[in-house]
C-alpha cells in the first residue's frame, strides 16, 4: 500500500515536471521561422509548421505530448503496442524517441561509475573521519571537500581532462576525449572502458564531497549514542560495531544525497560530455540546444525527469530495508 501511494506520488511529479517543459517550450516564438531562416519565403515556413504540427492549438499539441508516453494506443484492429513517441527531430527529422534509447545508457553508465566512486570513497573516508574528529588531517580532507563540492562541473572537466589526458598521459595512458566505443579500422567498433574513467571521476568529485561530510557528521552522531556505548561495554570488536551499528544507521543521509545526485548528474553531464566528446544524453542535449532543436531537447529533459522519478520511488524501498522505524510508519 505504501509503495502504491509512494508510486502514484512519483507520477504526480512526473506529470508536473513534464508539463512545466512543454509549457516552457510551447513559449519559443515561432520555432519554423528559425529552423527556415529569417529570409526564407512564408510558403517554406508554413510547410514545417504543418509537417510537425505547430499550426495545431496548445491544448492539441499537449495531449500528443502525453499520449506519445504511452506505448499501447488504439488502431484500427484493436489496441497495439506502437512504442513511444516523442515526435521527429527539427533538425536530422529521426525519431526522438529512439535517439533517447540510444543515448541514455553511456549516461546511466556514466553516473553509475561516478556515483560508485563518490560512494565508495565518501563512506570509507568519512567512517574514518568520524573517529578523528578534530584531527588535522580532518580539518585537511574537509577542506579539499568543500573545494571540490564548490568547483564547477565544467571548471573541473577541463581541469581533469587537461591534466590526466595531456600532462601526465605518458604515465596513465588517458586521452583527453573519447567515447564508449570505438571504431578500429580493421576490427570495427570494440568498447573502451577506459575512456569512462576521467568523465567519472570528474562526475564523481562533488557527489563525494557531499558523501564524505554527510557520512562524517552523521557516524560522528551515531557514534556518541547510548547503543553505541553500550556495544563497547560489551567488549564488541570496533570492526563489527562499524559494520552492524554505526554504517546502517548513518546511512539514510547518505541515501537521500546519494539518490538527488545522481539524478542532477545526468543533468549535469550536459557540459561534461560535451568536454570528453562522450557521447551520450549529455551530448545530446547539448547539440539539440545548439540547433534550437526543440522536441529533441524535451525528449532528454523528459528522459532525465522520469530516471528522477523512478530513482526517488526506489530510494523510499531502500529507506524501508535500512530502517524498520520507516518500515512501520
Amino acid at each position: 500500500m505504501l509503495f502504491a501511494r509512494k508510486f502514484m506520488h512519483g507520477l504526480g511529479v512526473l506529470w508536473g515536471a513534464l508539463t512545466l517543459v512543454f509549457l516552457l517550450f510551447s513559449m519559443v516564438p515561432d520555432p519554423a521561422r528559425e529552423l527556415a531562416g529569417q529570409n526564407e519565403r512564408e510558403e517554406v515556413v508554413q510547410a514545417i509548421r504543418e509537417k510537425h504540427g505547430l499550426n495545431d492549438a496548445l491544448h492539441v499539441r499537449y495531449a500528443r505530448f502525453f499520449c506519445g508516453f504511452m506505448p499501447i494506443s488504439h488502431t484500427s484492429e484493436g489496441f497495439a503496442w506502437t512504442g513511444i513517441d516523442l515526435g521527429r527531430s527539427f533538425v536530422t527529422d529521426r525519431d526522438v524517441a529512439e535517439s533517447v534509447f540510444q543515448a541514455l545508457p553511456p549516461t546511466l553508465l556514466l553516473a553509475m561509475l561516478a556515483m560508485c566512486l563518490a560512494l565508495l570513497i565518501g563512506i570509507a573516508v568519512g567512517l574514518l573521519l568520524a573517529h578523528s574528529m578534530g584531527s588535522w588531517w580532518d580539518r585537511w580532507v574537509l577542506g579539499f571537500a568543500a573545494l571540490g563540492m564548490s568547483a564547477p562541473s565544467f571548471v573541473m572537466a577541463i581541469l581533469v581532462s587537461w591534466f590526466f589526458g595531456s600532462v601526465c598521459h605518458a604515465w596513465t595512458g588517458l586521452s583527453m576525449t573519447g567515447g564508449l566505443w570505438e571504431v578500429d579500422p580493421f576490427g570495427g567498433p570494440k568498447l573502451s572502458w577506459k575512456n569512462a574513467i576521467l568523465p567519472a571521476l570528474t562526475l564523481g568529485v562533488r557527489p563525494l564531497s557531499v558523501v564524505l561530510q554527510l557520512t562524517r557528521n552523521s557516524a560522528a552522531e551515531v557514534l556518541a549514542s547510548s547503543y553505541v556505548r553500550t556495544a563497547k561495554s560489551k567488549g564488541l570488536s570496533p570492526i563489527r560495531i562499524v559494520i552492524r551499528h554505526t554504517l546502517r544507521n548513518a546511512l539514510n543521509p547518505v541515501i537521500t544525497a546519494a539518490s538527488g545526485w545522481f539524478a542532477s548528474m545526468l543533468a549535469g553531464a550536459v557540459f561534461v560530455e560535451y568536454v570528453f566528446g562522450w557521447q551520450g544524453l549529455g551530448m545530446l542535449m547539448f547539440r539539440a540546444l545548439e540547433r534550437s532543436d526543440l522536441p529533441m531537447v524535451m525528449g532528454c529533459v523528459s528522459a532525465v525527469a522520469l530516471t528522477f522519478v523512478l530513482i526517488n520511488v526506489l530510494v523510499d524501498q531502500v529507506y524501508r530495508i535500512l530502517d524498520p522505524r520507516v518500515r512501520t510508519s
